[in-house]
């Protein structure tokens, strides 16, 4: 399951980097939201709460914190852009 999960992410980020179509449809103006506003608490939290203080645990427990947020910043996207095709509609409620 984790192979499948790794690679559908890999084949995402591929696409919106590479393809031609999907790589067209992104507008900069439109993505401003600022990630590191859910990077830095989901650190802190990662640092403050865990299993045990290793390096690895750290990060996978602010890998899971963040995961938790990680739709945030696209719903801020649709929002301001109303502009909500079927592909799109369907990866959000997924992601979700």
């Amino acid at each position: 399951m984790k192979l499948i999960f790794l690679g559908s992410s890999f084949s995402i980020v591929w696409y919106m980097r590479y393809h031609k179509i999907v790589r067209r449809s992104y507008d900069k103006d439109q993505d401003t939201f600022r990630h590191y506003i859910l990077m830095l608490p989901c650190l802190i939290l990662a640092l403050l709460i865990n299993e045990k203080f290793t390096f690895k645990e750290v990060m996978w427990t602010f890998s899971l914190y963040l995961e938790a947020v990680a739709i945030l910043p696209q719903l801020v996207l649709l929002q301001r852009t109303r502009n909500i095709d079927n592909l799109t509609g369907q990866y959000v409620f997924l992601l979700g």
